[in-house]
């Protein structure tokens, strides 16, 4: 789909791989909708951006929140067109000490916030036969790594959740994508729930927000629509 006058919704936007997507985007032509917990990141990033972004602070496992921010998008922007499920909590820890409230959290935000926005657009991309949902896994989905399990678990789940939505909507006109980053360079491992942060086995230096997206799909732009 050719981003040019569509209306983007990209989730966890504020920082890291979101922000650079709403970048790309917003410099193809694309009307992006930005979405995050904390409105003040989101308000200095749509500063910077072309076009006519809207800002909506929400919390993507409230399943209300997430059906407000849609109706909202469609009464203000139109669409929506494009859903990117970026938003996301990291876990570390041996599988044998996560804690239930840490992982019921990263199911919460993972799992289940991708599901109610994804819940909540497809009537919508329905209705106008077209659409795309991306769904922003990790390569943790197939290959788990130790003190890892629980992001693992929860990536593993959205990731078949998208696939069968992929078949359920075949010849709906809309497209459902996982991308599969590696390591970044942002502040997500920083920020990651559970304990355990120190006893990563395996490390990678990581590359630029940017950079993932281009290796998962090539630049954006108005003449070269995004293949998914």
């Amino acid at each position: 789909m050719n981003p040019r006058n569509r209306v983007v919704i990209i989730t966890g936007a504020s920082s890291g791989i979101g922000a650079a997507a709403a970048k790309q985007f917003a410099s193809a032509g694309a009307i992006v909708v930005l979405v995050a917990r904390s409105r003040e990141p989101l308000e200095r990033l749509a500063a910077t951006l072309p076009g006519r972004p809207l800002v909506i602070a929400a919390d993507v496992s409230d399943a209300a929140q997430c059906r407000a921010l849609v109706q909202q998008v469609a009464a203000e922007r139109g669409g929506p067109d494009i859903l990117i499920n970026n938003a996301g909590v990291g876990l570390a820890g041996p599988v044998e000490q996560i804690a239930a409230a840490d992982l019921e959290r990263a199911l919460a935000v993972d799992t289940l916030g991708p599901l109610h926005l994804m819940q909540a657009v497809v009537p919508l991309m329905r209705a106008r036969k077209r659409g795309q949902i991306i769904n922003v896994s990790s390569v943790l989905s197939v290959q788990p790594l130790p003190y890892l399990g629980g992001y693992a678990a929860a990536k593993a789940a959205l990731e078949r959740l998208s696939e069968a939505l992929r078949m359920e909507l075949r010849g709906s006109g809309i497209a459902v994508t996982v991308l599969r980053p590696g390591t970044t360079k942002t502040e997500f491992s920083s920020r990651r729930l559970g304990s355990g942060r120190e006893r990563r086995r395996v490390r990678s230096r990581g590359v630029r927000p940017k950079s993932s997206l281009v290796r998962c799909c090539g630049p954006p732009n108005a003449n070269r629509a995004w293949r998914m």
